[in-house]
This record gives C-alpha cells, sequence and structure tokens, in this order.
C-alpha cells in the first residue's frame, strides 16, 4: 500500500471516529436536557368578570358563586343580606380547603389587600363566613365595620383552593360601595376580575396578570459545548481556558 493511500485511510478512520464522537454526544447532551427540564411554566390565569353580588332577600340567600380555574368547581362564596337597619357582605370558602385572607381581628374580617401584595403560603386563611364589609344605619349617620369602606378602588381579596389536593393561590378585585349618608345609596358590593397561579404552592401577587420571569445567568457554559466533545482530548485544553476565563 503507498504511503499517500494509508495516510488517506488513516484519515478516513479518524474522520469516522470524530463522527460518532460528535453522534454520542449529541445525544448525551439530548438526554441530559431532557432530564434537566423544568416541569410546565406556571401561567397566571385571567377572568375578566363584571358580577354584581345581588341582595338576598331575608331567608332566602342568592349567593354568587366563584370558580377561580373556572372548571366548573367553586371555591369562594359571596351573600349580600339585610334587615331592619344593617347591611353585610361575607365570604366563605366552599370547603376547609378553600379559604380568603383574613385580618386577624376579634372576628373574621376579609383583607381588602391593595395592589402588589404578596398571597402565598405565609398568609393566614380563613375558611368559614368571614366579613367583606357591614353597615349599620343610625338616625343621623351610617357606620362601617370591616376592611372594604370608603369607595376604595384596585382591593383585592386573597384566595387559596386546591386542585387535585394541590393549594393554588389567586385573587379577587372586588369594590364595595358605601354612603355614610342616612339617605344616601346603600351598600353594594361587584366582583370586576380574579386570577389564580397554575403552579402549586406558587404565590401570587394582587393584581399580577402573567407569570413571573425567571431569568438565566447570561453567557455562561456548563460544560464543553457538542464541538468540543467531539473533537476529544483534544479539545480539553480549549475548554479549560474558557472555563478558567468564565470564573476570572
Amino acid at each position: 500500500m503507498s504511503t499517500q493511500s494509508a495516510t488517506s485511510c488513516k484519515n478516513t478512520n479518524n474522520f469516522n471516529r470524530q463522527i460518532g464522537l460528535y453522534s454520542l454526544a449529541a445525544a448525551v447532551a439530548g438526554v441530559s436536557m431532557l432530564a434537566l427540564a423544568e416541569p410546565a411554566a406556571a401561567e397566571v390565569v385571567v377572568t375578566h368578570k363584571t358580577i354584581p353580588i345581588p341582595l338576598s332577600p331575608q331567608g332566602k340567600p342568592e349567593p354568587v358563586k366563584i370558580s377561580l380555574a373556572n372548571n366548573g368547581i367553586d371555591n369562594v362564596i359571596f351573600i349580600l343580606s339585610s334587615g331592619l337597619s344593617y347591611r353585610e357582605l361575607n365570604v366563605h370558602g366552599e370547603t376547609q380547603n378553600d379559604g380568603v385572607v383574613d385580618g386577624g381581628t376579634w372576628s373574621a374580617s376579609a383583607m381588602a389587600l391593595p395592589p402588589g401584595q404578596q398571597i402565598g403560603p405565609k398568609k393566614s386563611f380563613w375558611y368559614g363566613y368571614a366579613r367583606v364589609e357591614s353597615s349599620i344605619s343610625y338616625p343621623t349617620v351610617r357606620a362601617f365595620r370591616g376592611y372594604w369602606g370608603g369607595n376604595s378602588h384596585d382591593r383585592y381579596l386573597g384566595v387559596r383552593f386546591q386542585i387535585n389536593g394541590q393549594f393554588r393561590y389567586g385573587w379577587i378585585r372586588l369594590t364595595v360601595t358605601t354612603s355614610q349618608k342616612v339617605h344616601g345609596p346603600l351598600m353594594s358590593a361587584v366582583i370586576t376580575e380574579y386570577a389564580y397561579e397554575t403552579k402549586p404552592n406558587q404565590p401570587i401577587i394582587t393584581g399580577q396578570t402573567k407569570a413571573a420571569e425567571i431569568k438565566s445567568p447570561a453567557n455562561t457554559q456548563a460544560g464543553p459545548s457538542l464541538g468540543m466533545l467531539a473533537a476529544g482530548a483534544d479539545a480539553l485544553p480549549i475548554w479549560r481556558r474558557e472555563e478558567t476565563s468564565f470564573g476570572k
């Protein structure tokens, strides 16, 4: 065999070896990427609905039921009731796993949270009846009890509920209209929007409509590239130099 033929054969074998190493490296990298892949990204699901809460006649409650996931399973129930001199709006969870953020006073009162407040595992939730707001009429004035009086806009009810046995957190935007004038409009309430975080046990921010973004560090490389792996031992010094430069 001539020297040229031997050299050509050797080059062909080396090329085939490099191709084999590259294919192996690509397969390993693909498996590694699948193994390290994160679960489906979190998502905030928002529902835009205008839902007035009707006044329930005495002894005949007309509840408004909210399914935050819109899956036919109710999580939170509102009831607006009245008597001779009072009007009261209450809320409660459908089950012991559903609840609203409680103000922590001597009686359960649902908090009127401003925008930007976190709702998550660290909050205190109440699943039974909780007062949203109540009014009592006196001869010359009306008095209110609760956190929702004063016609504040953009106030949110913090909510916890379960899907398949795992907690989700959400918010309900609620407007409560009040008047201290005896002959003024009676207290009323309307739901305008609600949302929840699809990822289990993931907190949500009141008013949040998009999932939080997680940014990866730029210009970093955990290991050698596929090209370096395919080049075999000859490329290791290159990878080590690059790794050293990233660490500086």
